[in-house]
């Protein structure tokens, strides 16, 4: 059984998730659909967004060319613009 993790990893995966959602949806994707483009199971997107899962690294690089956008936009904090 996998070790608990700790509470700044658990941060991180939330602030993760919350910034996919918000480019998800700035892109007015479905969780489904983005799952579709990216070849990534919709449960896993609903995972990853909710925290819960901490995504593989090719995962990561299907959903940023799914959403047509640099890697590195989705590690941008939650609710801070790229430009800041």
């Amino acid at each position: 059984m996998p070790a608990p993790i700790t509470p700044r990893l658990a941060e991180l995966r939330r602030q993760f998730g919350l910034r996919l959602r918000d480019v998800r949806e700035g892109q007015g994707l479905s969780q489904e659909r983005l799952g579709e483009l990216a070849e990534v199971d919709r449960k896993t997107i609903n995972r990853i967004e909710n925290g819960m899962y901490s995504p593989r690294l090719d995962n990561v690089f299907q959903i940023a060319d799914a959403l047509d956008i640099p890697i590195k936009e989705l590690f941008i904090a939650h609710g801070v613009s790229p430009n800041e």
